[in-house]
């Protein structure tokens, strides 16, 4: 049987910037194992918010790299993240409207959970057409 592991933000930081190198292999290596099936790696949406965050604002990556890396994440075998479709839209959305990764995926969330408007005073939302807003 497979053990069951959480990722934390780190795993992927360490393996999509290969620094520090230590922590790098270990990670490649941990995702390796993941792949070939002795794990089944849990990865929440808060973690694929904080990796975008962190690969923004720290490692100044552009938009296209980042989804690039969480489509990625999102092909490992033996992986469940959590939320995926919402992910994968707020993604689409992220990249296509150049809106922030967080406006984007509660426009996503809005939709799953049969919601059609978002109270905002954030102008990202004028972008997407498929949400009502109440921009007061």
């Amino acid at each position: 049987m497979k053990s069951k592991v959480y990722a934390d933000t780190n795993l992927f930081i360490r393996f999509f910037t290969g620094e520090p190198d230590k922590q790098a292999q270990k990670s490649r290596k941990f995702l390796d194992q993941v792949s070939r099936g002795k794990y089944e790696l849990f990865i929440c949406d808060l973690i694929i918010a904080e990796i975008i965050y962190v690969l923004e604002s720290i490692y100044d990556l552009d938009r296209y790299g980042i989804v690039e890396k969480i489509l990625a994440i999102a092909e490992i075998d033996n992986a469940v993240i959590e939320n995926r479709q919402v992910i994968l839209k707020a993604l689409d959305l992220y990249e296509e409207k150049n809106i922030d990764f967080i406006d984007a995926y509660l426009a996503s969330h809005s939709v799953k959970n049969n919601c059609d408007t978002v109270f905002t005073f954030d102008k990202d939302f004028r972008k997407i057409d498929f949400i009502k807003k109440i921009i007061p």
